[in-house]
C-alpha cells in the first residue's frame, strides 16, 4: 500500500488529514498481520529512540510501517515535532530524559513492546523495500534468538574506508541515496525476539548480542537490508557526534575495563574520527590483551602500523587477522602495501591481485598493482593498469601522483610533465605547481616553467616558495630567449 498517495486531494484541515492518515496506517498495519507466518500469527514491533528526527523520521517510518504491528518510540528530548510525526504512524511515544546512555534509552523503547519480535531502526535509516517478502520466513525460526542485518552507510565521496570495509559504488537501490557515490557495509543485530532477558548493554555502541547468547539462543545472519544516511549529515553535526561518542566511549571503558569490545570501539573512534593513531593503537592493544583472538582488532592494529610506516609490524599483525571473507580486500591491500614498501615486489603483487579478485572495481588497488608490476619490469602492463585507474577515478590525486612517479621511473619525462601539469590544474597547490615547473626546468623549458609558476602565483599570491622559484625561472627564461635571439 502506497501510503503517501493518501495525501492527494485531501481536505486542508490538519486534524482531518492526520486522522485519515492514522486510520489508513492502522489499516496497513492490520493488513500486514495477515502476512504473518502460519497460524501462530507471529508479530513484529519497531523500537526506536529519537531526538529531533524531523523529516528523516517520517521517511524511516514510511519505509517500515507496513511490515510491523506495533511502533514504540522513546523521545529523548525533541523540540521539533518528532512526537507528532511519530503519532501520524500510530506510534506509541514514551518520553525518556537523556542520561548519556544509549542502552538505557533503547531499553526504555523496548519495554512497551508486546510483539513476538523486535526490529530496531534509527531515524536516519530506511528499511529496504524487499523486507516485506523476507521477514515472514525469518520470524518463523524456532532456534534463532536474533538476526545480524547488513547496513549500508551511504557516503558523499566515491572512495573511503570505514572500519575494515572499503566503499563500493552506489547501485541506486535506495531512492533517497541516488546522489551518493558510494557506501560501506557493516552488520548489527537489529532483529531479535522480545524477551525480558534480551536487552541492550553499553553506554554507547549498544548491543543485544550478549544477552541473546546468554539465553542460549543462536544469532544468525539475514539479508534484510537497512539503509543508513548518517554520514551525509553536515560536517558540524558529524564532528559534534564524534566528540560526544568519544566522551561516552571513554566513560564506557572506565565502567567496563575488562570489555575487549569497549576498548576496540574506543580505538576505532580515535582512529577514524580523530586520526589519533597512537591512542588508537593503545586501545587496540588493550583489547587484544583481553581477547587475543579478535581478528578484527588485529586488522585495525595492522592499519595503524601501516599508517605509521611500521611495515614489519603490519605483517605481524596481519598473521593474526584471520583469512575470512569479511575484510579480505582491506587485509590484502595492507599486506601488499607493507610488502611493496619492504621491497618484496612479487609478494606485494600477489597480495594486490588477491585483493582485486574480491573487488574488481577498485581503481586505487589497480593503480598500486600497476606500479608494482612496472617496478617488476612489466612496463606496458603496469602503465596500462595505472592509466585505467586514473581514467576511472580522475578525482583521486594519488592515482595521478603514482602515474607521474611511474613515468619518471621509466624516464618518460614528457609524459610526466603532462601529468604534473594536469595535477596543477585539477589539484592546485603551491606543491603541484612547483613540481610541474621543476619537470619543465629539467627539460630546460624555462619559459614553460616560468609560465606555470606565474599561474601558481595568481592562485597563491602569498607563497614564498612560488615567488622565489618564479624569479629564478624568469631569469633563466630571459637568458634562454636571449640566446635564442642571438643564434637566430
Amino acid at each position: 500500500m502506497k501510503l503517501h498517495r493518501l495525501h492527494i486531494d485531501m481536505p486542508r484541515s490538519p486534524g482531518l488529514r492526520i486522522g485519515i492518515r492514522r486510520a489508513t496506517i492502522s489499516y496497513a498495519m492490520q493488513q500486514r498481520s495477515h502476512l504473518a507466518v502460519g497460524a501462530a500469527m507471529v508479530t513484529l514491533g519497531l523500537s526506536m529512540i529519537v531526538k529531533n528526527g524531523g523529516d528523516d523520521l517520517r521517511k524511516c517510518l514510511a519505509s517500515a510501517c507496513d511490515v510491523v504491528d506495533q511502533i514504540v518510540i522513546a523521545d529523548t528530548g525533541s523540540t521539533d515535532g518528532t512526537s507528532s510525526i511519530a503519532r501520524e504512524f500510530g506510534s506509541m511515544v514514551v518520553t525518556f530524559p537523556w542520561i548519556d546512555d544509549f542502552a538505557a534509552a533503547r531499553n526504555a523503547a523496548l519495554r512497551p513492546i508486546t510483539t513476538d519480535w523486535v526490529l530496531v531502526l534509527d531515524a536516519d535509516e530506511d528499511l529496504d523495500f524487499t523486507a516485506k517478502q523476507q521477514l515472514p520466513s525469518l520470524l518463523s525460526g524456532t532456534a534463532t534468538g536474533g538476526y545480524v542485518l547488513p547496513i549500508r552507510n551511504y557516503l558523499p565521496v566515491r572512495f573511503a574506508c570505514m572500519h575494515d570495509s572499503i566503499s563500493q559504488p552506489n547501485d541506486g537501490r535506495n531512492t533517497r541515496a541516488q546522489s551518493c557515490p558510494s557506501f560501506t557495509m557493516h552488520t548489527n543485530c537489529r532483529l531479535f525476539r522480545r524477551h525480558p532477558a534480551i536487552y541492550f548493554v553499553g553506554r554507547v555502541h549498544e548491543r543485544v548480542e550478549e544477552t541473546v547468547s546468554t539465553l542460549g539462543l543462536g544469532i544468525s545472519r539475514a539479508d534484510v537490508l537497512i539503509h543508513h544516511f548518517g554520514q551525509l549529515a553536515p560536517e558540524a553535526v558529524r564532528l559534534h557526534k564524534f566528540e560526544y561518542y568519544r566522551e561516552l566511549g571513554q566513560a564506557k571503558v572506565k565502567e567496563q575495563p575488562d570489555s575487549a569490545m569497549a576498548w576496540m570501539e574506543l580505538g576505532l573512534q580515535e582512529y577514524e574520527a580523530f586520526q589519533n593513531r597512537e591512542e588508537a593503537l593503545r586501545c587496540f592493544e588493550r583489547c587484544l590483551r583481553l581477547d587475543p583472538k579478535r581478528t578484527d582488532a588485529w586488522t585495525y592494529v595492522a592499519m595503524v602500523h601501516s599508517d605509521l610506516g611500521n611495515y614489519g609490524e603490519t605483517l605481524r599483525a596481519l598473521k593474526n587477522a584471520g583469512n575470512g571473507e569479511s575484510g579480505v580486500v582491506m587485509r590484502e591491500q595492507l599486506r601488499g602495501d607493507a610488502l611493496h614498501n619492504l621491497g618484496q615486489l612479487q609478494e606485494a603483487r600477489d597480495a594486490y591481485r588477491r585483493a582485486l579478485k574480491s573487488d574488481r572495481n577498485n581503481p586505487p588497488l589497480e593503480s598500486k598493482l600497476g606500479y608494482t608490476e612496472l617496478r617488476l619490469g612489466m612496463k606496458q602492463q603496469g602503465l596500462g593498469r595505472m592509466l585505467r585507474a586514473v581514467s576511472s577515478a580522475p578525482e583521486l590525486p594519488e592515482l595521478q601522483d603514482r602515474l607521474l612517479k611511474a613515468y619518471l621511473a621509466v624516464e618518460n619525462i614528457l609524459q610526466a610533465a603532462g601529468v604534473a601539469e594536469e595535477m596543477a590544474i585539477n589539484f592546485p597547490s603551491p606543491r603541484t605547481y612547483l613540481r610541474a615547473a621543476s619537470i619543465r626546468a629539467h627539460l630546460k623549458e624555462w619559459s614553460k616553467a616560468h609560465a606555470l609558476l606565474e599561474c601558481g602565483l595568481r592562485e597563491f599570491p602569498g607563497s614564498l616558495e612560488l615567488t622565489s622559484a618564479c624569479e629564478q625561472a624568469k631569469q633563466f627564461a630571459s637568458s634562454e630567449e636571449h640566446y635564442s635571439n642571438k643564434s637566430g
